[in-house]
């Protein structure tokens, strides 16, 4: 318990509350594990409440009816998902999958208002807010990709956001084509020939097990993006 009080004390939300009141908090939640390719909860299905994510990492998705899968946000510790859930108790808008290994702490949407009703901060309304506005304007990004990005362009531009704009190399084990291309809604042989082509023109280095950017001035055109300038 009191590990599990400190870990959730490290999300923003709830930093400023005492060890007691964190305890409280906790008690009210359970504390759940999911093995890799477990999925936690499916979209349209009843209200799964608020998840904070301690260890592993967390694919949303929305699926068609084709089985197509499009990875619409990556949650990676320590941060909430599905939160809108345990406000409006209405139906979760995404099916979440444990894309590795996942210790969770879950709060469902009655025991959340009780929560609210017995600590009545506006922090936590405050900072909701935040991160609901935030998943909006990624959803508003999301829909100008789809919208006017081509392939190429979106695969630059999500190369450039996983190595933080060339600073890293990509590992290909965690991020493989598949989960690639649901994160542009693409197909993989889309991503393949986008990689293709980027390294033809020298903007990138590919190998079957990582990527390097060696351009990301010239790649952040591609990507449509504001090239990021640094200063001395």
């Amino acid at each position: 318990m009191k590990d599990l009080s400190s870990m959730l004390g490290r999300v923003w939300h709830f930093k400023h509350f005492s060890k007691a009141n964190l305890r409280i908090i906790v008690t009210a939640g359970q504390l759940r594990r999911f093995r890799e390719g477990t999925i936690i909860f499916q979209e349209l299905e009843s209200s799964a409440g608020m998840f904070v994510l301690f260890r592993g990492k967390v694919h949303l998705c929305k699926l068609s009816r084709t089985g197509q899968v499009q990875i619409i946000s990556v949650i990676e510790p320590v941060i909430m998902f599905n939160e809108v859930t345990a406000i409006d108790g209405g139906l979760n808008p995404y099916t979440a999958i444990a894309a590795k290994d996942c210790l969770t702490w879950n709060i469902g949407h009655e025991a959340f208002e009780d929560l609210v009703r017995r600590f009545p901060d506006p922090n936590i309304g405050l900072g909701m807010l935040r991160v609901l506005a935030g998943r909006t304007r990624m959803l508003i990004d999301r829909c100008e990709d789809l919208s006017f990005r081509p392939v190429v362009a979106r695969t630059a531009k999500l190369l450039l956001e996983i190595s933080n704009h060339g600073a890293k190399v990509i590992n290909r084990r965690d991020h493989p084509i598949k989960e690639m291309a649901a994160s542009i809604a693409t197909v993989p042989e889309a991503i393949s020939r986008s990689l293709r082509s980027l390294k033809e023109d020298q903007l990138i280095e590919c190998t079957r097990t990582r990527i390097t950017i060696l351009n990301p001035t010239n790649l952040a055109e591609i990507a449509w993006m504001e090239p990021l300038f640094t200063t001395e």
